[in-house]
């Protein structure tokens, strides 16, 4: 458990600094969001990934099933629409990074359990985890977070923008491609295509993360506050 509660909440602090540093005090005077807000949307989406983990859990020997991999992207995307779809985060800039803390949260859990979970069953099946399985299990953990992360934002700018099904589409694409790469990995058919999957997942979601995060998160901000009629100088490049 101290394992795994290092790995899933290690990562997910790790990148609520790096991402959020150049939008809060000390780098910006005015900070870009309402930390207590966005605090009670990652503690939200730990409520969330949880109650979402335990259910994935009863279905350990379907992961491999493609219909139980969409079912659960669909599952992971509407839990965040669902939570961000409130009145007050509607039009506003900062709802951005309220999707990107809900992310992060529902991350984290999942992250954690399946640590928990992976290590548990290897340890009761064979005895101990050895440091190959450890550097799966972390790598598998950090793909998780960044990825809901990244669909968090996604669906953070719909509610945003006033458009949130046509962004909630863009995040389940991404959110079912994952899950069929992932469902290979777990299929286990060989080394190697269990490692060549795993390396597309990470792939697609680190891209995600990183074309969300660093590269439209600054346009983004800047049309938002155009529509509400708002302007800052201050946006991050």
């Amino acid at each position: 458990m101290i394992f795994a509660a290092i790995i899933g909440f290690g990562a997910a602090l790790s990148l609520i600094y790096l991402v959020l540093k150049k939008y809060t005090y000390p780098a910006v005077e005015q900070p870009f969001f309402s930390d207590p807000t966005f605090f009670k949307l990652f503690t939200v989406g730990l409520i969330a990934g949880t109650i979402v983990f335990v259910g994935y859990t009863f279905f350990q020997s379907s992961w491999s099933n493609i219909i139980i991999a969409v079912l659960f992207a669909l599952v992971f995307e509407l839990a965040k629409l669902v939570v961000l779809n409130l009145k007050r985060f509607h039009g506003k800039s900062d709802t951005l990074f309220y999707g990107f803390g809900l992310g992060v949260g529902i991350g984290c859990a999942f992250a954690f359990g399946f640590v928990f979970y992976a290590s548990s069953w290897a340890i009761e099946l064979i005895g101990s985890a050895d440091l190959a399985s450890w550097i799966l299990f972390a790598v598998i953990s950090v793909q998780t977070v960044v990825l809901h992360s990244a669909t968090g934002m996604i669906i953070g700018e719909g509610i945003a923008r006033r458009r949130p099904f046509e962004f909630l589409l863009q995040a389940l694409i991404i959110g079912v491609s994952y899950q069929l790469l992932m469902s290979q990995v777990w299929a286990g058919h060989s080394e190697f295509i269990t490692y060549a999957f795993l390396i597309l997942s990470f792939i697609v979601a680190a891209g995600c993360f990183y074309h969300t995060v660093y590269i439209k998160l600054p346009k983004v901000i800047r049309e938002v506050l155009r529509n509400e009629g708002k302007s800052r100088k201050d946006i991050p490049r």
